[in-house]
């Protein structure tokens, strides 16, 4: 990406008018969609310590950790992600996109009150039988040192004329050695949007996520893979790993739900199931990024 590509952003952009802004954008991708070519590029982004205790707070990690959660970037990488889907030449409206999987590598811890900067650029895209599928890739620098990576993938559900590929078959659920139980309730839904500023009508009550087409509000997808980490952090062994994950069927509010894990060679491997064990809600792997 060169320089002429990068536009660099005085400070982070502020979610709640993107967010409104995002409502009544609409767009029409056509049958071949072109993406934007430039990255967004912010410096010197200091987190807001308040900010930062409620993310901890609503996600469970360690309040008084020195450093940040792995996944607590990603809020401020959400904002870039914003940004970009409103502009001119995004073929798809941000509204009613799906995000289909997440990919963090923490290269090092990262102190809590570090200035970071921030780059992000669309990474990939398809066209698929579900619709058009494409991929944010944000990175995160701390006194020029690359600290952080994500990459996101979402789907924007559209008429494509690609055909269905044959469905695998399912197989038998797979046994892990440990299971945790974790209860959310419609206030930690609350609680996150708060803290991330991710305020989507479907996050926060039954009624607004109805008229979206959802039977009841449904907890952040992002949520649930910070909630996995955090209720896994005595399990890893490394400071330095890449976390992927795939979203698989949303959590309605309230539940309970199964965390299931083992430990692997080289990390971890774990499953967010429903209350009886069975359906997953997100699958997930923690691989040591080796030195």
């Amino acid at each position: 990406m060169t320089a002429s590509h990068e536009l660099t952003l005085k400070r982070l952009p502020s979610t709640l008018p993107m967010l409104l802004k995002a409502a009544v954008t609409r767009k029409k991708p056509g049958s071949t969609p072109s993406f934007p070519s430039h990255s967004l590029r912010v410096d010197n982004i200091l987190n807001s310590q308040s900010q930062l205790q409620r993310y901890r707070k609503t996600c469970g990690f360690e309040l008084n950790s020195d450093t940040l959660p792995v996944t607590f970037l990603h809020v401020q990488a959400f904002r870039l992600h914003m940004k970009m889907m409103l502009d001119k030449q995004f073929p798809v409206s941000p509204m009613g996109c799906v995000h289909l999987s997440n990919r963090i590598s923490q290269l090092q811890p990262v102190k809590a009150n570090t200035r970071v900067q921030m780059q992000c650029r669309v990474a990939e895209h398809q066209i698929t039988d579900k619709g058009i599928e494409f991929s944010f890739h944000c990175e995160a620098f701390a006194d020029g040192v690359k600290v952080w990576e994500d990459t996101s993938r979402y789907l924007s559900r559209c008429k494509t004329g690609v055909a269905a590929g044959p469905k695998a078959a399912r197989g038998a659920a797979r046994v892990y050695g440990q299971n945790k139980i974790l209860a959310i309730g419609r206030q930690d839904a609350r609680n996150y949007a708060r803290a991330s500023g991710d305020f989507n009508p479907i996050h926060l009550h039954d009624i607004s996520a109805k008229v979206l087409g959802f039977k009841r509000m449904v907890i952040h997808g992002m949520w649930s893979k910070a909630a996995c980490l955090a209720a896994l952090s005595g399990e890893i062994t490394s400071d330095r790993y890449h976390c992927d994950i795939d979203f698989k069927t949303p959590i309605f509010l309230p539940t309970q739900v199964q965390l299931h894990f083992e430990q692997v060679a080289d990390g971890l491997d774990f499953e967010l199931r429903d209350k009886a064990g069975i359906k997953p809600h997100l699958i997930g792997t923690i691989r040591a990024i080796s030195s």
